[in-house]
Formats: structure tokens, sequence, C-alpha cells
């Protein structure tokens, strides 16, 4: 190996992957993206439980201009095929009080992050294990999979 002036060997830097978690605009349906890295090794329901853990996180920054799920909400997804099946609980499952345009928010950021993973289409949404038309004092429909055309009506 011959060294020259001036140059040094580096080694290769180890790039994280990016996701994108979408969060929805109060009062609107403008998606905010918002990327994140993540463990190269996540693949699969891992890698989808991390993005929805993420989304009921919150963003990075607080914020009251996007649309959350109500603190203490959380989550487990399973897949099959190209359906996701993301089962929520705690007060997200017990009742809902946030107004039927955040409530779309809330599924439309759900669905679009759920599905910005390759291979996953469809979102079936579930409450503690169950299959509803809707959120306890919701109005937005949930027994049937959700896709990114569901909002584009």
């Amino acid at each position: 190996m011959t060294a020259v002036a001036g140059c040094t060997a580096k080694s290769p830097t180890t790039v994280q992957p990016q996701v994108t978690v979408y969060f929805c605009k109060v009062g609107t349906d403008a998606l905010v993206p918002t990327p994140f890295s993540v463990d190269k090794s996540l693949q699969g329901s891992r890698l989808e439980n991390a993005l929805v853990a993420q989304l009921l996180a919150g963003p990075a920054v607080p914020t009251s201009t996007l649309v959350q799920f109500p603190s203490g909400t959380t989550a487990t997804v399973e897949l099959t095929g190209d359906l996701a099946t993301v089962d929520l609980n705690g007060p997200i499952a017990k009742a809902y009080r946030g107004g039927a345009s955040d409530e779309v928010g809330l599924f439309k950021s759900l669905t679009y992050t759920v599905t910005s993973v390759s291979g996953i289409t469809r979102v079936q949404v579930t409450l503690a294990g169950r299959k509803t038309p809707t959120l306890p004092g919701g109005e937005f429909e949930i027994d049937e999979p959700l896709t990114r055309e569901t909002f584009a009506q």
C-alpha cells in the first residue's frame, strides 16, 4: 500500500436506514412526513411496530399543531401478506373526543405511516383485539381495511 501525503484511509460509515412517520396537521388533512433512523436489523412486524410506536409517541418536538393519539395509547402490529393489523389499546379504545377532522387525521397518519413500508398496502384497525365499526364516541369507519386511497376521496 502506498501512502500519499494528505490522504488518509477512511473506514466506511454505517448509514442507518430512514423510515417515514406521517403526522397530520390539526383541522386539515395535510400530512407532515417526518424521517426517522431505525436499526437496520428491524424488518417485518418488528419494523412496523417501531414505526407505530414512534407515531404514538408523537413528534420529537412537542407541538399542538399536529394530531396526536391520546397519551397512553399503545399498539401491536401483525402482518399477513399486504395487510397490517394494528391493534390499538389504552385511552383510544375507551372513548374518543377529538372531533371528526382530527379523527380522520389520526387514521390517515396511521395508514400512511404503516403503508410506507414496501409490500404493505392495507391497514386493519382493531381495538383491544376486536374489530369495531368506529372508535367509541367516534365517527370514522374502521371496520374495513384502510388504504391510502381511502383518504383520497
